[in-house]
């Protein structure tokens, strides 16, 4: 494991198993909005920031939802979380027996980062200081700002750093700023995709389990 010198964990898909449920509470609050947003059209913006998806949804729609309800969307998504948040199969192992410097890096918001490590038991994985937003940088994914920023603050090269991704706009970041990306199909919204959108990506590496990423760095 010498060839890198920081693992930088994506945080929905890749530690949290959150995707679904942070769907599921997007969708309720553009029903509450009168408005019509299919779970695959969620799905196609997985790994952006709120406002990017939110534009993003906008331009399928044609419907732009108000900012009344931006409150409503955290609110259900937090309750949801508490309530149902797990882990992502095999990464509680996996941080037990890597010894390698690591931090996080997310398109969320450092409240929603934060209430998701605490619930799922993963905070004292990570250093206070060794969590990242999105809302740190200017530019979010698939720009690669976020990660840059966090190698930088972890005083790590680049070159030196491997990224852990579930979307194709995260590993397109890791790429862009020159990181090795190993896209993760753990998650349960991912558990019949083919990963061909991260290999299109150019992911270096695409593995279903963290036994297969443990593995591939161990070669």
């Amino acid at each position: 494991m010498a060839e890198f010198d920081l693992i930088i964990f994506d945080c929905d898909g890749v530690l949290v198993d959150s995707e679904v449920l942070a769907r599921r509470a997007m969708q309720s609050v553009f029903r509450q909005a009168g408005i019509d947003v299919m779970a695959e059209m969620v799905s196609n913006f997985v790994g952006m920031k709120f406002h990017d998806i939110l534009d993003g949804i906008e331009a399928r729609t044609g419907q732009r939802i108000s900012q009344d309800y931006h409150p409503r969307f955290w609110q259900e998504t937090k309750a949801l979380f508490t309530e149902h948040l797990r882990p992502v199969p095999g990464v509680v192992e996996f941080l037990d027996t890597s010894s390698l410097p690591r931090c996080v890096a997310s398109s969320s918001d450092h409240e929603r980062i934060r209430h998701s490590l605490s619930v799922t038991g993963l905070a004292s994985y990570f250093a206070a200081d060794a969590i990242f937003s999105s809302h740190d940088v200017s530019r979010g994914k698939p720009e690669p700002d976020l990660v840059l920023h966090a190698a930088a603050r972890m005083g790590v090269d680049p070159a030196r750093c491997l990224v852990i991704e579930d979307s194709r706009f995260g590993i397109m970041g890791a790429k862009a700023a020159g990181m090795t990306a190993y896209g993760f199909l753990g998650g349960a919204h991912l558990l019949a995709n083919s990963g061909e959108a991260l290999h299109e990506a150019a992911a270096d590496f695409v593995a279903r389990t963290y036994e297969e990423i443990a593995a591939e760095m161990a070669r």
